[in-house]
């Protein structure tokens, strides 16, 4: 169960018994994410990285970064995961504390080892922030948003992340790519062309290891960013265009198909949210 509050942040313990990978797909959100590996047998994939996990790893995801888990074996799996809106900053008079969440410097690997998550006080942070939501009815108080200020703090103040665990292999080339030019045309034969790689093998590991294809991919970093576009004060049109589209028409079709709804019906109920 996940405890919402105000749209500014959540959090809570998961436990899964017996994980299936079919569960747990690659996907993306506009908030950050700070999650904490308690127990499994469990690697975590970050864009174009891989994270293998040990109990007390942190991992920090950064708004529209493309992330999974991955499980290994059917191993319990556990966690503590707390998700903050980029308005809690705001909200909360702790803007300086973002930086460690945006910096490009920052951005380039995403897990904080177990030893210096213990170090830095991350750990206790996170037990006191469970201890203050156990009880999941009164869980925005002033204590729960000191405690994740805190935890937003530390993190703020690591500098060193771990390096992913993954060789540079031709399909992490393939993302990285991908990830930097996904507004531009893409295609399985460019791919191919590209990197030297059967489209036909390319699509076979890809979806293997992301349990996406390559357009599913791509079109969930254009929505992605055409998202943030138009929270910014882009017309659904310019958003689409700048986001990689090739005409609003392919937008709106896209949009439906994923989210359910026409992109305007979702823009209405995002306004009346905030």
């Amino acid at each position: 169960m996940v405890i919402l509050m105000n749209n500014l942040f959540n959090s809570d313990l998961f436990c899964t018994e017996k994980p299936s990978n079919d569960n747990f797909m690659l996907h993306v959100h506009d908030n950050y994410e700070i999650f904490l590996f308690i127990e499994g047998d469990t690697r975590y994939i970050v864009e174009e990285n891989v994270y293998f996990l040990s109990p007390g790893d942190v991992i920090v995801i950064r708004k529209n970064q493309m992330h999974r888990a991955y499980h290994n074996s059917v191993a319990k799996y556990s966690r503590f995961v707390l998700n903050v809106s980029p308005e809690f900053f705001r909200v909360c008079n702790c803007e300086e504390y973002e930086k460690g969440f945006v910096e490009p410097s920052a951005a380039c690997n995403t897990k904080i080892d177990a030893e210096t998550v213990k170090s830095s006080g991350l750990y206790d942070a996170f037990m006191r922030l469970g201890k203050y939501t156990a009880n999941h009815i009164d869980c925005d108080t002033p204590i729960a948003r000191s405690v994740i200020t805190e935890i937003l703090y530390l993190v703020s103040n690591i500098k060193t992340y771990s390096d992913d665990d993954s060789a540079d292999t031709q399909l992490k080339r393939v993302i990285r790519y991908i990830n930097s030019n996904f507004e531009k045309p893409i295609t399985l034969d460019s791919l191919e062309k590209k990197f030297f790689i059967s489209k036909y093998h390319l699509c076979h590991i890809f979806q293997a290891a992301t349990g996406l294809t390559v357009h599913q991919y791509i079109t969930n970093k254009r929505f992605s960013f055409a998202s943030d576009l138009i929270k910014n004060g882009k017309s659904l049109s310019e958003a689409a265009s700048l986001a990689g589209f090739s005409n609003y028409s392919s937008f709106y079709r896209s949009y439906k198909k994923l989210y359910g709804s026409s992109p305007r019906i979702h823009r209405r109920e995002n306004d009346l949210k905030q």
